[in-house]
């Protein structure tokens, strides 16, 4: 295990030894998405914070320094939100952990990782401002509980259209970005609505269609029906009406 002074960067992944390449590159990928997630969340629309990687050389240490033009409110806003975050799912309460489901996703990726192979534990620890924090198997455990979706309802999500992608099963899906909530809800699509979505990409757009929620009412992901771009209508006074405050 890696001691304070070891560490490279102000937030850095600690992984075990004896790991494959295979899954070095599954931590590692989480571990950037799990940053990335976070600085889009805090970060001004358009604006996302930028990251370099440091790696201390000989030892199983990924770290990531701000660039100098990231604001620096978005960078103690990550690194504490990259902290509490974890020991608020370590307790399990996700709800109130504050992160993007799919950051939430990454994590899981990387307690899977702790979880090793034939009984063999890898440790997983997370450091910020030198300080770690265990991603351990009980965490793995918790997020696997919680995604579980709870119900299905016919309904209509809003927001703007980002990521596109093909899963490896070559399901087509993108990701759906609601600034105010600052969360990202996954929606898969039929290929006969490809063209549509592509020209609504980075678009404020309403997606109907079944939606799979979690036990709390967090919606978790949608299979799109129809994607339509989000008209603003302005309110409408009646004859009578009082003057608008």
């Amino acid at each position: 295990m890696a001691t304070a002074d070891q560490i490279p960067s102000e937030l850095t992944l600690e992984i075990g030894a004896d790991l494959s390449p295979e899954r070095f590159m599954t931590a590692a990928r989480a571990f950037f998405g799990y940053i990335q997630e976070l600085s889009a969340s805090f970060a001004p629309e358009g604006e996302p914070a930028r990251w370099v990687v440091r790696v201390r050389e000989g030892s199983t240490l990924l770290g990531v320094d701000p660039l100098p033009a990231t604001p620096i409110e978005v960078v103690n806003a990550v690194y504490a939100r990259a902290e509490s975050g974890v020991r608020r799912i370590a307790e399990g309460d996700i709800e109130d952990a504050g992160l993007p489901e799919a950051a939430v996703k990454h994590l899981r990726t990387l307690a899977e990782i702790s979880e090793g192979t034939r009984g063999h534990v890898i440790p997983v620890r997370l450091w910020v401002h030198k300080k770690p924090v265990e991603l351990d198997q009980r965490i793995a455990s918790i997020i696997r509980e919680d995604s579980r979706a709870d119900y299905n309802d016919y309904g209509t999500i809003e927001g703007r259209l980002e990521t596109i992608t093909e899963g490896t099963s070559g399901s087509l899906q993108f990701q759906i970005r609601d600034a105010m909530l600052k969360q990202k809800v996954r929606c898969f699509f039929p290929e006969n609505l490809l063209t549509e979505v592509f020209d609504k990409f980075r678009k404020r757009v309403e997606v109907s269609g079944v939606i799979h929620y979690r036990k709390n009412g967090m919606p978790i992901s949608i299979e799109a029906a129809s994607v339509t771009i989000r008209s603003f209508r302005p309110a409408v006074r009646q004859a009578g009406d009082g003057p608008s405050s």
